[in-house]
């Protein structure tokens, strides 16, 4: 292996796991701890990691996803709010997408009031929460549930049988969740979960991305696509977008739509009233 390659992926070992050991990448590249000692200083010169005793850590590390349990109890507010901001978006007659996970769980629980839309998704969480909806009356429509493979704990379908579907169906709007926005674009942390991603992007006319915004200026696993692929990020104001993230947002074009939280506005650490 050429040592720009096994730098490359001695960077992704340990910004995906947070550090790694001399001892074990030597073992896994099979070249000396020397060699890797050499590495380790070229991959460290960008500040995203720093050499520690024995190894080496991230300095920030991704961001990766929670559980499916833990996500569904976190940030809940945010989620409803970034919600009941995007289902404004929904309207008659039109075919929508749903990207997986709670985000779009909560995007679909404030659907109402709108005739005739045909919903497709992977998900049989946000199946059967759009799905009751329409019994109840909340809106009119039907729902396009996806085959795949069952993932057990996120209740999730995934795979090329999944993929395979949502190529066959053009989109109006594309309604995306991420497990992180970068300055370099949309982020997941579950390759399965981007190319899904991915694949909703190139069958919508109009895309939509949902995000909480502590997800943003943060760096995941898999990178999805760039920023200009959605016309509009829907975030709250709980942490302040960075410099960095703000110049990336306005250079790709996309509008940045945030909803207020009331009371958990975080600075530094801080939480103000």
């Amino acid at each position: 292996m050429l040592s720009d390659q096994r730098q490359y992926e001695m960077t992704e070992w340990i910004l995906r796991e947070g550090k790694a050991y001399i001892s074990e990448m030597a073992e896994h590249f099979a070249v000396s701890a020397e060699t890797v000692r050499r590495d380790l200083n070229v991959i460290c010169a960008d500040g995203r990691i720093k050499k520690v005793h024995g190894g080496a850590v991230a300095v920030r590390p991704l961001m990766r996803d929670d559980s499916y349990e833990v996500r569904l109890e976190k940030r809940v507010r945010e989620k409803r709010e970034i919600g009941k901001r995007a289902a404004r978006l929904i309207e008659d007659n039109d075919v929508i997408a749903l990207d997986s996970g709670t985000t779009a769980e909560a995007l679909a629980r404030e659907i109402y009031h709108v005739k005739n839309l045909c919903v497709v998704t992977a998900s049989i969480s946000v199946a059967s929460i759009l799905s009751q909806k329409i019994q109840r009356g909340d809106f009119e429509g039907k729902v396009i549930l996806l085959g795949g493979t069952v993932d057990p704990e996120t209740h999730i379908l995934r795979g090329g049988q999944t993929i395979s579907m949502m190529k066959r169906y053009f989109i109006d709007k594309a309604f995306l969740g991420a497990t992180s926005v970068s300055p370099a674009g949309i982020m997941m942390w579950n390759e399965d979960d981007g190319l899904f991603t991915a694949t909703i992007l190139s069958q919508a006319r109009s895309a939509y991305l949902l995000a909480e915004s502590e997800k943003l200026g943060e760096r995941s696993f898999y990178l999805v696509a760039p920023l200009d692929a959605a016309e509009l990020l829907i975030t709250d104001n709980v942490y302040p977008i960075s410099a960095d993230m703000q110049t990336a947002i306005d250079a790709a074009g996309l509008v940045a739509d945030i909803v207020t939280i009331n009371g958990i506005v975080k600075k530094d650490g801080d939480t103000l009233s």
